[in-house]
């Protein structure tokens, strides 16, 4: 609130500054969890209000929502339902809607906060549209706000399937917290594939239609899809789970991409950066072998046989060594690489 008045924004908060002080003095001062609680429900009352005045200045709108943003990392889950839902709404307004970028990443800072505090108020069903939402959003013109969309789906998709850490927040009624179900598959490989039959579509001018004439970029769907592998940290989850979410970021390469280099290069970074990257030693040593019998897999496409073979190599760069438990499976997987039908997958051996 300083900040907005010393930008000059004319606000009146003697009305607040008094309600607040008759409050810390009426006895309580000891009981230093409520004060905490009652003022950051009055923060948020407050940010919510200066955000909701469309004719406030840009600046005032952002500031609005870092006051909030504090908020909601402050209250964690612990104020009331009400307050979250409202919260939410003008949140996720400004997040899609607002004319200044600059006010869309606060917003959008805003929805990773709600998330990293266990998504108070919100139930899966609210979650799963916030993760289509979050996806369409990342067509944003401005590079900076799909980055911050990115993030924020990340860290949805992430409490999406940890119900243990949704929140349920004080006034809601019966809640019964439940796992995101396929929402990788749903709102990141989905989304992947399409983009990468668009982006074929875009390679072809003749066989385009008005809707597919500008190709989304693939990039912006790697980072939630690394952010949420990175978060599991977060949840305490064994890293072996990462073997599944492996397996399902290459099935983003389902479509026949063999043209696409960036698409395999966005799969590449995910294998490494959220993958491999996450793992210890030991699963490590056990991905590999995840790995080999990817390659030799006869449902695997090309490029999916393609990453599987530089990631492996990856891996084995990264441990520095070749396991014990690789070698009896690493003449297979060589053999199977060298007398592969594709010239693509027996290229990425020599490459490898």
């Amino acid at each position: 609130m300083a900040r907005i008045i010393m930008n000059g924004d004319g606000i009146s908060i003697y009305s607040r500054a008094s309600s607040l002080q008759g409050f810390l003095s009426d006895g309580k001062k000891s009981e230093a969890l409520r004060v905490a609680e009652h003022l950051c429900t009055e923060i948020m009352n407050t940010s919510a209000e200066f955000v909701s005045n469309v004719a406030a200045r840009d600046f005032v709108r952002q500031e609005a929502l870092h006051m909030l943003q504090n908020a909601l990392e402050g209250c964690g889950g612990s104020d009331a339902s009400l307050a979250y839902i409202e919260a939410f709404r003008l949140i996720m307004r400004f997040a899609v809607g607002d004319k200044s970028f600059t006010v869309r990443v606060a917003a959008v800072r805003c929805l990773k906060a709600f998330a990293n505090v266990g998504g108070p108020g919100l139930g899966v069903a609210e979650l799963d549209n916030s993760a289509s939402y979050y996806v369409k959003a990342l067509e944003d013109p401005v590079s900076s706000v799909r980055d911050a969309f990115a993030k924020a789906l990340g860290a949805v998709l992430a409490l999406g399937m940890n119900p243990k850490a949704q929140v349920q927040a004080r006034g809601k009624g019966q809640f019964t917290p439940k796992k995101l179900e396929g929402g990788l598959q749903r709102h990141l490989v989905l989304p992947f594939m399409k983009g990468c039959a668009i982006c074929a579509l875009g390679m072809n001018p003749e066989a385009q239609v008005d809707s597919y004439r500008n190709p989304p970029s693939l990039v912006f769907l790697i980072f939630p899809a690394s952010h949420f592998m990175a978060i599991r940290l977060k949840y305490l989850h064994p890293d072996s789970e990462l073997h599944n979410y492996a397996l399902q970021v290459m099935e983003m390469l389902r479509v026949d991409t063999s043209a696409d280099a960036q698409a395999l290069a966005c799969v590449l970074y995910i294998l490494r950066v959220g993958v491999t990257d996450q793992m210890t030693e030991p699963t490590q040593r056990s991905f590999l072998v995840v790995l080999s019998k990817q390659l030799q897999s006869p449902d695997a496409s090309p490029p999916m046989q393609v990453a599987a073979l530089r990631t492996l190599s990856y891996g084995l760069k990264t441990l520095g060594e070749v396991p014990h438990e690789f070698k009896e499976v690493l003449d297979n997987t060589v053999v199977a690489a060298l007398s592969h039908s594709s010239p693509l997958v027996r290229c990425g051996l020599w490459f490898s």
